[in-house]
């Protein structure tokens, strides 16, 4: 074994850590950027009900996104190593989503359902952009952890 691929610095997280990261990454793909805009594509659905069903979607997943970073602080804990950067900055971003711009989309949501109009607002673009930032991020961190373990 080289002294790279045995140096702590190569592999980025443990592997636990790493795991609930490619997780965590499906479910934002498979939830915030895929089921999300699809239902908004159903033309039986009507915009009021499609931002209820959205509203419980968000909900659900935001759940398990919590699940998975209880997950993750335990197993960095666990393993006494502070997250690569990568996965700070993911975790940074969907806290940011959480308390910052979801209050703000339910807000419009709520204008919406109760048969209003909601002005032009830059949220959702600045949600999809967090969503596609995080997901390459957690995306990396798993990759990267996977690729130093195959590299022992």
């Amino acid at each position: 074994m080289s002294h790279a691929a045995s140096s702590p610095s190569v592999m980025a997280e443990p592997p636990a850590t790493a795991i609930f990261a490619l997780i965590w990454a499906g479910v934002s793909l498979g939830g915030n950027l895929i089921a999300a805009p699809a239902k908004f594509t159903v033309e039986a659905l009507t915009l009021p009900v499609a931002l209820q069903v959205g509203r419980a979607q968000f909900g659900w997943i935001g759940y398990a996104e919590w699940v998975l970073l209880a997950a993750i602080a335990l197993s960095a804990g666990w393993s006494k190593r502070l997250p690569a950067l990568t996965l700070a900055i993911a975790i940074g971003l969907f806290i940011g989503q959480y308390f910052a711009i979801h209050p703000a989309l339910q807000a419009l949501s709520d204008v919406v359902s109760a048969g209003g109009t909601s002005s032009e607002s830059s949220l959702h673009l600045f949600y999809v952009v967090a969503e596609l930032a995080k997901f390459v991020l957690l995306t990396a961190t798993g990759a990267w952890t996977v690729f130093a373990l195959t590299r022992r």
